[in-house]
């Protein structure tokens, strides 16, 4: 039977060469299926991340080639293209043993060398969101933008209209179209990045080394006591960050200082590291803590209108926008603002701070079950309110994360504030029914436990159990989805006591390492694929972002199979 070979280029970038195979073994020949077609010699059938697939006609007396090279062997015809997953799970096989929680570590450890806000005048214990990947890593190049123009909007209570962020040109390819003035790229955001310090606090518990945990809660520290602003709010979320060349929030300074909406505070869902802010002291005897600080500042800073808690899902850090006249209020911004309310009422010791936001949770409350009785669920702005427009046809995705939400915090004011509680619970049931509340509350444990939102958020049920399989991620180009899927089977492992999860995790945690680890650099790749290019299609440095996910799955996973060599 005819045998023609195809050879999987590692890389574009090098050249293919006529070579004749020798040494071929079993293990370099993956089988695939196949389909009828004509083929030609060298004809280039796809490609897939850094992957180039061309073919090669036996008949002939030359071979396609090329480093790190993988056969795949095909018989009459063109074959399919193999999947990523494919690929990816070949590649898998031939690593050997990998010690996961080294790699961790290694991550762990270059972040501390090279991560860490060594630019500007000031060099704080920060560490940046966005990394090149090379030998030293360092941060990316500051964004610019194209002859910026001024936008014609009527609100100029804020300078913060300059640039259109939409004609940014350096903007890396792959990360959405959400664009710089929605992700930080230069500097550090702690809530963009949270997963790095949980990661690095939770690595200090497995390996015993009290120095990760020591250094990610010297930058929490320095972030909470440094970064609060004119309005008392954060320079984090979907628009701030901290610019460490110029020592302020991004955009406040530089060459795209006033890019659109960047003074604009935006947390929605949840509030990261809240019993770590909880739990410093205030900065004057006496006065505020930073806690009642920022969730005063929330209060001021987004309602406008306070009597019937109307608000706005952006609020100004610098104090300028009031944001009134705004109908923006989206509900799960506002699951965020309860969960900051909570802490900071169950945390106040002074009679009169506690009374503040007792009162504040339930105007907003009473407010919310009162609009949700008269449209049937929290509408998605204040437009049916405040200009009579129709509601919509149901609750929104957003009304419902918040019904969750309240789910939740029914269950946590409970011991502190009953009648609180139950005006939580009547929120979440209004939109979920009295069984879906019940199972919310149940899936709050898994929540809980595993930090995965999709269970608060009614997106996993944890009365079943999932079956031991391997998810098929071949279509997940960053890494925190393969983090997700090795965490979710190493929590199923943990309760079930089913070793079939800890087999599925490792090799979802093999196949991940195959998309983005390499011998570059410790760090994580931010996407998987070729040569990293802008939006404009111009290179752009091979870089790490959001990937401390993965790594503190990596790491959990290391711990889970060590435990098991000593049982």
């Amino acid at each position: 039977m005819t045998r023609r070979l195809m050879m999987v280029a590692a890389c574009l970038a090098t050249p293919l060469a006529a070579v004749a195979p020798t040494g071929l073994a079993p293990a370099d020949i993956v089988s695939t299926s196949y389909r009828p077609a004509e083929t030609m010699n060298l004809t280039t059938v796809g490609t897939i991340d850094r992957c180039v697939y061309r073919i090669e006609n036996a008949k002939t007396p030359t071979f396609v080639a090329a480093a790190l090279s993988r056969l795949v062997d095909y018989r009459a015809g063109v074959p399919r293209i193999p999947t990523r997953q494919e690929l990816a799970a070949n590649e898998a096989q031939r690593l050997g043993n990998l010690d996961f929680l080294k790699v961790a570590v290694d991550f762990a450890e270059c972040m501390l060398a090279y991560g860490r806000d060594r630019y500007g005048k000031v060099h704080s214990p920060l560490f940046a969101v966005l990394l090149t990947r090379e030998k030293e890593p360092k941060i990316g190049p500051e964004p610019y933008f194209d002859r910026p123009t001024p936008y014609n909007v009527s609100n100029m209570k804020t300078p913060f209209r300059k640039y259109n962020f939409n004609r940014c040109l350096n903007y890396p390819a792959g990360l959405g179209s959400e664009g710089p003035h929605k992700v930080t790229l230069f500097g550090c955001d702690v809530y963009e990045d949270e997963d790095l310090y949980k990661m690095l606090i939770d690595l200090t518990r497995i390996t015993g080394n009290p120095r990760y945990k020591q250094e990610a809660e010297k930058a929490l520290t320095w972030w909470f006591t440094k970064t609060l602003g004119p309005a008392d709010l954060y320079p984090w979320g979907e628009h701030l960050g901290w610019d460490f060349q110029h020592e302020c929030p991004t955009y406040f300074e530089g060459p795209s200082k006033h890019l659109y909406a960047a003074c604009y505070h935006e947390i929605k869902d949840r509030v990261p590291f809240l019993d770590f802010l909880a739990a410093l002291p205030a900065p004057e005897p006496g006065g505020p803590t930073y806690l009642e600080r920022y969730a005063l500042g929330v209060w001021n800073a987004h309602y406008w209108d306070k009597e019937r808690a109307v608000y706005c899902r952006h609020g100004d850090y610098t104090g300028k926008d009031s944001r009134e006249g705004s109908t923006q209020g989206y509900p799960a911004h506002q699951g965020a603002h309860f969960r900051l309310w909570v802490a900071a009422y169950l945390n106040a010791r002074n009679g009169e701070v506690k009374g503040k936001f007792k009162d504040i949770l339930n105007k907003v409350l009473d407010v919310q079950v009162a609009r949700t009785k008269k449209y049937g669920f929290v509408p998605f702005t204040f437009e049916a309110d405040l200009k009579g427009k129709a509601p919509g046809k149901g609750a929104p995705g957003q009304s419902v994360r918040l019904a969750y939400h309240a789910a939740e915090l029914s269950v946590t004011i409970r011991h502190g504030n009953p009648g609180i509680a139950a005006k939580f619970a009547e929120l979440a049931k209004l939109h979920l029914g009295e069984e879906k509340f019940k199972a919310a509350v149940k899936n709050m444990e898994m929540y809980l436990a595993s930090g995965d939102r999709e269970y608060l958020q009614g997106g996993r049920d944890a009365r079943r159990k999932p079956p031991p399989a391997v998810e098929d991620l071949s279509k997940a180009n960053t890494p925190q989805p393969h983090a997700w899927a090795i965490i979710r089977r190493l929590q199923w492992h943990k309760r079930y006591k089913d070793d079939a999860y800890l087999r599925a995790a490792e090799q979802q945690a093999r196949l991940a390492y195959v998309r983005f680890m390499d011998d570059t650099c410790p760090l994580p790749k931010a996407y998987a694929g070729g040569p990293r290019k802008t939006v404009a299609g111009d290179p752009f440095p091979d870089f790490t972002f959001r990937g401390a996910k993965l790594m503190h799955a990596f790491a959990l996973l290391g711990e889970a199979e060590r435990r098991m060599k000593k049982d």
